[in-house]
């Protein structure tokens, strides 16, 4: 991981040597230098802002960074020492965490390397769904191949989406993907077992992992509750005409049925899979098969042999 310093003068003596045990990458830069633009050269996983620069421009520098479009997503912890945590006006400064000179070199350490793991987990997590994100469902579902356990992977993928958007505008296909978040993690969590999962690839394309006994009634519950709460997303109008109808750009009246669910499972039992791109690619096929089906429906691959 790679951090960028603000610091006025000079980091901590002290302290040095403990950031650079942890980060792979260290850029120091002063006060007084263009420090979004020394960013933007190298832009970092977190930013570490000096207790020196904070007693002297308050909290200016942070609220930089926070307004930046580019960079106000990143983690800013502050370097404190023991007197200034004592001043409520520490808790002003729009920063994210922050560390304390003076404490114990493992405590530092430690306390960093919190931060650090942190920053990565919630770097992963979609912004709209809360769930893991693309790097952490392959992470998951290697590690259960790795393990050789017995897992159903499925791929979730609406159908006519982009039409939806369309006429209804971002904000409402927003609320159909808490929906769907919520209906499959409702479903996966309901059958009470562990090594489940449900992740958010991105877009309107989600995946779940459970135990393979478990999958055909989970898809069951997601279907039967999705085909139910669609409805009401759209308007009295649409309904009585079986979804949308508008024209293309070159004039051609089309119809788009309300939203569906698709499901593709595949299943790793004796030790089929040996990375998540093979698993991804038989999904990819049967997906394909799914979504030209009328309907929500799902399928599972039940071909078995090794990969």
């Amino acid at each position: 991981m790679k951090t960028a310093i603000l610091v006025k003068e000079s980091l901590d003596e002290h302290l040095s040597p403990i950031i650079s045990s942890v980060f792979d990458s260290i850029q120091v830069i002063h006060s007084d230098e263009d420090f979004l633009s020394l960013i933007s050269m190298d832009p970092p996983d977190i930013i570490l802002v000096d207790r020196t620069c904070l007693q002297e421009d308050k909290s200016r520098i942070v609220e930089e960074f926070r307004n930046s479009t580019l960079y106000g997503h990143l983690p800013i912890v502050a370097v404190y020492s023991e007197k200034d945590i004592e001043n409520p006006a520490a808790l002003e400064v729009p920063v994210d965490d922050f560390i304390v000179l003076g404490s114990s070199e493992l405590q530092i350490r430690r306390r960093i390397e919190f931060i650090a793991g942190r920053s990565v987990r919630e770097k992963d997590i979609n912004p709209l769904t809360r769930l893991p994100g693309n790097e952490s469902i392959i992470r998951c579902v290697q590690r259960m191949f790795d393990e050789n356990s017995e897992t159903a992977i499925a791929w979730v993928d609406l159908g006519n989406f982009r039409p939806y958007n369309e006429r209804y505008g971002f904000s409402s296909g927003d609320e159909v993907l808490l929906a769907v978040a919520r209906i499959i993690t409702n479903a996966v969590r309901e059958t009470g077992q562990e090594n489940i999962f449900v992740g958010h690839i991105g877009g309107d394309d989600f995946l779940f992992l459970c135990p393979v006994a478990e999958v055909k009634a989970i898809c069951e519950e997601i279907l039967s509750r999705f085909d139910m709460v669609i409805r009401n997303f759209y308007n009295e109008e649409d309904l009585d005409q079986g979804g949308i109808v508008s024209k293309t750009r070159s004039g051609e009246i089309m119809k788009f049925p309300v939203i569906t669910v698709s499901i593709a499972v595949v299943l790793n039992e004796k030790k089929r899979y040996r990375h998540y791109g093979q698993a991804f690619q038989d999904a990819k096929e049967i997906m394909t098969y799914v979504k030209s089906l009328e309907g929500s429906n799902y399928m599972i691959d039940r071909r078995g042999g090794h990969r």
